[in-house]
């Protein structure tokens, strides 16, 4: 884990690094014009890909335990020398809020592949999804339903009654987790549509101030509600605002790109639905353990049972 610390912390250095040669570019853009592009530029777009390729190489986050952090990609940052993987930190306290929720259909597929994403780079069994989609009925889901029947993703919340249940139990969760000191079984909250009221939108904010030993990551579509009047603010929470193309990205807690907390300062362009048979392998590799907790929780619940 200490690898993938630094290696992430070397990729939040050259966002850095990045911001401060796209204000030098800035003032140096008409000298510039017509000119090839200076070597350092091109050369630090292309290690901000190499380090992506590290942190997310397949096998190395799958070693991930829950209760640490993840560098989760959401799409490639475009500048004017080429694209580089674009990575937020997700679990272990950090979260995710975006301005639209998942009626807009960019934001629809990024709940998706954060889901998919997350549920990858830990071991089977140790993360569980739970859903509040109040203005699609659900619909946002309806496409990780292999998730769903593998027993990974549980019941989606629609209605207000359903919202204050499931919020009553990621509470429940998070007590759980700090009194017990267990953070090895995490509970993804998916919001893809900001809860109803000023309350729930009050208890969504305190799941994100609640720390890592409460073993809750919270991504939030919609925050906050623009009919909500005031809405309490995320807490450890990479903000991603969108526009008519682009997505742009606010500082990741604890580890800004520049020093005017304006956040990366190049567009980000989201990346695409996970194609359905990504959706069913992964939910046959998570299957079996989920199936087997399941099981052994049975057991050490039916009386007369030994143990």
């Amino acid at each position: 884990m200490g690898r993938l610390a630094s290696a992430y912390g070397q990729a939040v250095a050259a966002h850095r690094q990045a911001r401060e040669r796209l204000a030098e570019a800035r003032v140096l853009l008409d000298r510039l014009a017509g000119r090839p592009v200076p070597e350092r530029t091109v050369d630090l777009v292309a290690r901000l890909g190499r380090l992506a390729e590290t942190l997310t190489a397949p096998g190395s986050p799958a070693a991930r335990p829950a209760g640490t952090v993840a560098p989760v990609r959401i799409g490639a940052a475009s500048t004017a020398d080429g694209r580089f993987p674009l990575l937020v930190p997700l679990g272990a306290g950090r979260h995710l809020a975006v301005n639209a929720d998942a009626r807009d259909p960019r934001v629809a597929v990024l709940l998706r592949v954060l889901v998919l994403r997350l549920l990858a780079t830990t071991a089977p069994g140790t993360v569980r999804v739970v859903g509040i989609d109040p203005a699609a009925l659900g619909a946002t889901f309806l496409p990780l339903r292999p998730l769903r029947d593998a027993g990974v993703l549980g019941v989606t919340a629609t209605t207000e009654a359903e919202i204050a249940a499931l919020l009553g139990a990621a509470e429940a969760h998070a007590l759980a987790a700090r009194h017990f000191d267990r953070d090895d079984q995490e509970l993804l909250l998916v919001v893809a549509a900001s809860a109803p009221g000023p309350r729930e939108l009050a208890r969504l904010a305190a799941l994100t101030h609640a720390g890592p030993a409460a073993a809750v990551c919270v991504l939030l579509a919609g925050y906050p509600a623009a009919a909500s009047g005031q809405a309490p603010p995320p807490g450890a929470t990479t903000a991603v605002r969108l526009d008519e193309r682009y997505a742009w990205v606010g500082d990741p807690p604890g580890n800004p790109y520049g020093d005017d907390g304006a956040g990366l300062a190049v567009p980000v362009l989201l990346d695409a639905d996970p194609p359905a048979r990504a959706v069913r392998a992964l939910a046959g590799r998570l299957e079996p353990a989920v199936r087997a907790e399941a099981a052994f929780a049975l057991r050490v619940t039916l009386p007369g049972e030994e143990h």
